[in-house]
């Protein structure tokens, strides 16, 4: 073999050498960015999910608080109507808080919430208007009003408080060893 042929030959090698480097330099930086991209996704939706669940705990925990304080009222209104001397029961307003009920209505986050809790929250609010119209405008007698009154306070305090209560622990528990705070 003569000098030249064996240039030749070492610069074929050469040239083809540097297209396969190049070809598996060119592999190497697409599977990358795939993966890169990919790992970015699954981390986007991570925080979504983790930004979603956080302002369904905030709806739920402020749910119940509202919930609670509206039990409240209205103990303290039927405690008062089983009063003879007192004349304001079929008058008397039950003035609930209803800002986190009436937020709600414009809130995403509204919609991830469990629909047994909308349901029964909502039923809560419409049983006790109908009921407190139903002894306003003396259709139905105090005492059977308060009654029923109490029944729906019951079903709230028995199930949905209850189960606002363990909704939002185990939303606690998902967060235990991350960094978000609640």
């Amino acid at each position: 073999m003569d000098s030249s042929h064996k240039e030749n030959q070492i610069d074929e090698i050469k040239k083809v050498s540097f297209w396969v480097s190049q070809l598996f330099i060119l592999i190497a930086t697409i599977v990358g960015v795939f993966l890169a991209a990919n790992q970015g996704f699954k981390q986007a939706v991570q925080f979504e999910n983790m930004k979603s669940y956080k302002e369904n705990y905030y709806l739920q925990k402020s749910l119940q608080y509202e919930l609670l304080d509206n039990i409240a009222i209205l103990k303290a209104y039927m405690a008062k109507s089983q009063d003879s001397s007192y004349f304001g029961a079929r008058s008397e307003p039950l003035n609930f808080y209803t800002l986190v009920w009436d937020n709600m209505k414009f809130s995403s986050t509204t919609l991830g919430t469990p629909p047994k809790f909308l349901r029964d929250s909502q039923r809560f609010y419409r049983e006790v208007n109908r009921l407190h119209d139903e002894i306003a405008k003396g259709n139905m007698a105090i005492a059977i009003g308060i009654t029923k009154l109490q029944e729906q306070i019951d079903l709230v305090e028995k199930d949905l408080l209850p189960a606002l209560d363990a909704s939002t622990k185990e939303i606690t528990k998902m967060f235990e060893n991350t960094d978000v705070i609640l």
